[in-house]
């Protein structure tokens, strides 16, 4: 029979039966692109491009305004650099780009030395700017940071007074931090620097791995007179460096 020659007809295993995705929609019904051309974002948060294209010629300004307001004009701070860096060797590097206005080392309080931290003042602020590309560039093992100088505010100011704010003198002290010296200043040296006043001792404070000075030492006087006398010395020259001379925070007693 023309039924008994046909081949029996299978049910496929609703297991293994390709089931048919159904096209994602929105919130609002609507089908969403394929994965490969989904949006970044999610659909309905993204401006219709007339709305991008405003916002974006309202915005313009302000962000111009206040990038132009938050940074000094011709200005630029590098990090980074090799202690051993000169100011004729900033100046060699930075001039490249264009004249320079002034070059403002920072060097460690103590001691004096460069902290291979630099500020670079241009005349114009579009060579500030070119000097960019110096960001990352390598000076000897190190690579160097170079960024546009903010400005500073108000209370950075403030934070800033209070930090080079002098100590007060605490009672019964007879003690003053003596810094900024020269690698070479002996104890010698520094009692004739303070020759007007009588010292009790002096002690230098070491680096533990080289056991050289760190450019800075307390003294202990004898009086009162003495201390006021040499405190009052404080930016007086020695051997070509101003040295600060401060009531110590902590009198040793």
């Amino acid at each position: 029979m023309a039924a008994e020659d046909q081949a029996p007809r299978t049910k496929a295993h609703p297991d293994k039966a390709k089931k048919r995705k159904k096209p994602k929609k929105d919130k609002w019904g609507q089908p969403l692109a394929s994965a490969a051309e989904e949006p970044s974002v999610e659909p309905g948060l993204e401006l219709p491009a007339e709305g991008v294209e405003a916002a974006a010629q309202l915005d313009a300004p302000a962000a111009a305004a206040a990038e132009a307001g938050s940074y000094e004009p011709g200005k630029v701070v590098a990090s980074g650099l090799p202690y051993t860096n000169t100011e004729e060797d900033i100046r060699k590097l930075f001039g490249f780009y264009g004249p320079l206005r002034s070059v403002q080392l920072s060097r460690f309080p103590d001691s004096g030395n460069f902290r291979g931290l630099v500020f670079v003042c241009f005349e114009s602020d579009e060579d500030a700017v070119k000097s960019l590309d110096l960001d990352g560039f390598k000076i000897g093992s190190r690579h160097m940071r170079v960024e546009r100088c903010r400005m500073t505010t108000a209370s950075n100011r403030k934070r800033k007074a209070e930090f080079q704010t002098d100590p007060e003198k605490s009672e019964g002290c007879l003690s003053a931090y003596v810094g900024n010296l020269s690698w070479n200043v002996t104890e010698k040296d520094l009692r004739a620097f303070f020759k007007s006043s009588k010292i009790a001792s002096i002690r230098f404070a070491i680096d533990k791995r080289t056991g050289g000075s760190r450019g800075f030492c307390h003294v202990d006087f004898q009086d009162d007179e003495s201390l006021e006398r040499a405190v009052a010395m404080n930016q007086s020259e020695l051997q070509g460096r101003p040295v600060k001379v401060a009531y110590s925070v902590s009198n040793r007693g």
